[in-house]
C-alpha cells in the first residue's frame, strides 16, 4: 500500500544516513590508527578487515544469535553486569530493532571505509607532515589541512559507493527481521522482496 511504501522510504533514508555517517566516522578513526607505526600493526589490520569479508547473510545469522532473547550473548552480558533486569527482544521490539540492525551493518561496513581511507593515507608524502611539524602544526591541523584534502577524492568516492550499496542491498535486514516488526525496519528493497514473495509483482 501507499502507506507501507512511504514508511519504507522514510526508513530507507534513516538507514542510509545513519549507516554512511557512522561508518565514515568510525572508519576514519580506525584508518588513522592503523596508519600509525606500532607493534603488531599487520595483525590488527587483518582483524579489522575480517567483517568486510563476510557475506550479509552470514553477518545476519551471527548478529541474530547475539541478539537472541533467550540465549543471546548481548542479553547475557547485560544481565550478568546488572545493566538490565530482564532480557530484551532486540529484533522483535519496534523501538529497538532499527538500532539493532544499524549496529550489525555498522560492524560489517566500517572495514570498507577503513581499508579505502587507509590506502589513500598511505599515498600521502611524509614530507608534508614533516614540514607541518616544523611549522608547529597540531594533530588536528595536520588532519584538516593535509590528510583530508589529500584523500578527498577517495573519500567522496567511498561515500558515494556506500550510499548506493546500503540503499540497494537488503540482505542483512531481510535475513534478520524481514522488515519487521510492523515495518519498523523495512527499507525499499526489503519491502520490494516482501511484495515479490507475496506474488504482488506489479507493486514490486
Amino acid at each position: 500500500t501507499d502507506r507501507d511504501f512511504w514508511n519504507a522510504l522514510k526508513v530507507s533514508v534513516k538507514w542510509v544516513v545513519a549507516e554512511v555517517a557512522l561508518q565514515l566516522v568510525f572508519g576514519m578513526i580506525i584508518a588513522l590508527i592503523l596508519n600509525q607505526r606500532f607493534k603488531g600493526r599487520g595483525v590488527f589490520r587483518a582483524l579489522t578487515f575480517i567483517p568486510w569479508a563476510m557475506s550479509g547473510v552470514l553477518t545476519a545469522v551471527l548478529w541474530s544469535l547475539i541478539y537472541n532473547e533467550n540465549v543471546g550473548l548481548l542479553n547475557d552480558i547485560l544481565l550478568k553486569t546488572g545493566l538490565a533486569d530482564a532480557s530484551s527482544a532486540w529484533l522483535a521490539n519496534g523501538k529497538l530493532v532499527f538500532g539493532s540492525v544499524v549496529v550489525a551493518e555498522l560492524w560489517r561496513g566500517i572495514p570498507f571505509f577503513a581499508i579505502s581511507l587507509l590506502a589513500a593515507m598511505q599515498s600521502i608524502s611524509g614530507d608534508l607532515y614533516e614540514a607541518a611539524d616544523v611549522d608547529g602544526a597540531s594533530a588536528m591541523q595536520k588532519f584538516t589541512n593535509i590528510t583530508v584534502p589529500c584523500i578527498r577524492s577517495v573519500l567522496l568516492l567511498t561515500v558515494l559507493l556506500r550510499v548506493i550499496w546500503i540503499f540497494n542491498f537488503p540482505d542483512l535486514i531481510y535475513s534478520m527481521t524481514q522488515g519487521g516488526p510492523a515495518g519498523s525496519s523495512n527499507i525499499i528493497t526489503s519491502y520490494m522482496m516482501q511484495l515479490v514473495y507475496s506474488l504482488d509483482y506489479g507493486m514490486a
